[in-house]
């Protein structure tokens, strides 16, 4: 692995308490390591970072996002893909895992930093991605299959079998929509062609 890079992916162990039967099967980072995270080696002068966060811990995620931008300069960009988890026959799933104390959102999402907030920070290579409107199928109700289309910010994905494992497809949305340029994902925990990669579970 050699950076600095101008295209960040990650997924950061956010620490969870399990709760009832629920077991995490990752080693987990706390708030501090998190918001105290050196992306010093990784951020070219101008980059994006794509970041996953989840609804039980959004408020951690902000957090840690304006320590990110003290301390290295990334500002928050807005959500980039949204992931609604289904069975293989695409029907949005109930909630699994850690049980939830109150609610559970279904879904997860990536979000975007960039080192210039007030600029693209790259050209866009296609705008599908970032304007996509799913029109109704009727005055009555909302076609939201459509958002299967491959061109939508919102996958309708199978969950993955290992805990917290993601679906590939986000990566190839990033290069799609900014290009191919020097990358790399993060606590990642398998290889993929194009990208660098690093994290404790990361295969050799």
């Amino acid at each position: 692995m050699s950076g600095p890079y101008e295209v960040v992916y990650c997924d950061f162990p956010w620490p969870y308490s399990a709760f009832g039967t629920a077991k995490l099967s990752y080693d987990q980072m706390s708030e501090e390591q998190i918001a105290t995270f050196d992306w010093s080696p990784y951020l070219a002068k101008r980059c994006a970072v794509f970041a996953w966060v989840t609804g039980p811990k959004l408020d951690l995620s902000f957090r840690c996002f304006e320590e990110w931008r003290k301390r290295h300069g990334l500002h928050y960009q807005g959500i980039a893909y949204t992931w609604i988890k289904t069975t293989k026959d695409g029907v949005p799933i109930k909630a699994s895992g850690p049980r939830p104390r109150l609610v559970k959102p279904l879904d997860e999402w990536v979000v975007v930093l960039s080192t210039h907030p007030k600029e693209r920070v790259f050209p866009l290579l296609t705008e599908s991605q970032v304007q996509h409107v799913t029109a109704p199928a009727s005055d009555a109700e909302l076609e939201w299959l459509s958002l299967l289309d491959a061109n939508s910010d919102i996958v309708f994905s199978p969950k993955e079998r290992t805990h917290s494992r993601k679906p590939p497809i986000f990566r190839d949305n990033i290069v799609e929509l900014l290009g191919d340029r020097p990358r790399v994902e993060l606590f990642a925990r398998e290889a993929w062609p194009g990208w660098d990669r690093w994290g404790n579970e990361s295969p050799e």
